[in-house]
């Protein structure tokens, strides 16, 4: 939803909102709260894919209401283990945090996510070479798989997202957790990372995508993130696919996300996977 999520390259980690962009004179951030369902089919999916711990339509918004707090001492001493030699260590860990009852939404966004955040930080800082990073980073990966191998619900018909980073983007890992985010709610997802604006519209010219999802780590890369998501539009096999951004360029910043032409913003994996359930709905309403 780097969309690690949509905005999950933050340093530092809250539950986010989502913006819509449709009017921007009015664009706000919306911060979780629990509110009263307005429509009862969005109320219906939402529960049938998140639990009763989200709320769903608030007017024009979706709310996510995860109550999740990212623990500092818990992400350190699980990133300390993802970078040891032997990895059994980091995958006990993580395994026994899911024992513990953590849902699966809440090891994505408290601990995979911060801990792929901290190895940066640590990378920034000195304390862990590139190497270390890189090995820390395959593992959340390897992780970030069996949550999906063992949780992945089936692929609903139509439920279909191109997921792109801008181009010339090296962030990557949020947009992983975004992916198998959306995939274990019955989204098949296609991943495509670092490639040029024509390359993105011609995969969205191959193949029916309800969602296209945009992450921009860098701010440097907004106009290359503007450029494809207007490449994707104007040759995408469905004329109305809506536009999902998100990263740590944009986060705080509705206004540029309005800039380069998303439809709304989500800064994690829940808001995105929310966003992409009504974009969805939208569509076949209008069909």
């Amino acid at each position: 939803m780097g969309f690690a999520g949509f905005a999950l390259n933050a340093r530092d980690h809250h539950h986010a909102g989502i913006v819509q962009m449709s009017d921007a004179s009015k664009i706000a951030v919306v911060k979780p709260q629990l509110v009263e369902s307005q429509s009862a089919r969005l109320e219906k999916v939402v529960n049938e894919h998140l639990g009763p711990k989200l709320a769903s339509l608030h007017q024009k918004w979706l709310v996510p209401a995860f109550p999740f707090e990212a623990d500092a001492e818990i992400i350190n001493e699980f990133a300390r283990l993802v970078v040891q030699p032997d990895g059994t260590a980091a995958e006990q860990f993580f395994l026994r945090k899911r024992d513990e009852g953590m849902s699966m939404a809440a090891l994505f966004e408290t601990l995979l996510t911060p801990a792929a955040r901290r190895l940066g930080d640590c990378w920034y800082e000195d304390e862990c070479d590139f190497v270390d990073v890189t090995l820390g980073v395959m593992r959340l990966r390897a992780l970030l798989e069996t949550c999906v191998r063992v949780s992945g619900a089936p692929a609903a018909p139509g439920r279909n997202a191109l997921l792109i980073s801008a181009p010339k983007e090296r962030h990557f890992f949020g947009l992983e957790v975004v992916s198998a985010f959306l995939a274990s709610s019955g989204w098949d997802t296609t991943l495509s990372l670092g490639q040029s604006a024509a390359a993105y519209a011609r995969i969205a010219e191959s193949q029916w995508f309800s969602v296209l999802g945009v992450t921009v780590a860098d701010e440097a890369h907004l106009d290359g993130a503007a450029r494809a998501i207007e490449a994707v539009r104007r040759r995408s096999a469905n004329p109305s696919i809506s536009v999902i951004v998100g990263g740590w360029a944009l986060r705080g910043r509705p206004d540029l996300a309005a800039r380069i032409g998303g439809d709304a913003m989500a800064e994690d994996g829940p808001g995105a996977l929310l966003l992409a359930n009504r974009f969805f709905f939208d569509q076949a309403a209008a069909a």
